[in-house]
């Protein structure tokens, strides 16, 4: 019997608040990132058990199931972390363009930067761009939330 474990180390992903989140998954040895943007009533956690769920959300999955045409995908393990938004009220309101603004940066970002490190991940997430991509705030925004997800991603593929 295999134990499901989860550490969670700031119970506010479980809030609802502006978050930039990342999935690093594997299937069947193949590592794989999902870039997501969330301000849910139950957070980042919240939208990671969507993701993870038999519902109409779970775009995680889907996506994974298009890509590696499988009826049902053999996930053999997610890590996940979510970074807060700062307060600026932009990525603290319900309209999600500024939100997307940065994830699409960190998304492109971090493509980049997993083909400069040659480094075997599938970014499974697609993202699209935003009226407000060039703002100043949101590259920004979007440089904090990568530097911060490098390490953590290099992590996960070390261990994996």
């Amino acid at each position: 019997m295999q134990l499901g474990l989860a550490t969670v180390f700031d119970i506010t992903i479980a809030k609802k608040m502006g978050f930039l989140y990342t999935i690093y998954g594997l299937v069947e040895n193949q590592a794989t990132l999902y870039v997501g943007q969330t301000r849910g009533w139950t957070g980042a956690l919240g939208r990671l058990a969507q993701h993870l769920s038999d519902s109409d959300a779970n775009t995680y999955l889907q996506r994974l199931s298009d890509v590696y045409e499988y009826h049902e995908v053999p996930l053999e393990k997610v890590d996940f972390a979510a970074m807060k938004f700062t307060s600026r009220e932009e990525f603290q309101i319900d309209d999600q363009e500024y939100r997307i603004a940065v994830e699409n940066w960190v998304q492109a970002r971090l493509k980049n930067w997993i083909r400069e490190k040659n480094l075997s991940i599938f970014v499974a997430s697609r993202t699209r761009s935003s009226t407000y991509s060039q703002l100043p705030y949101v590259k920004e925004e979007a440089t904090r939330i990568a530097n911060a997800l490098e390490p953590w991603i290099l992590e996960c593929h070390r261990i994996s």
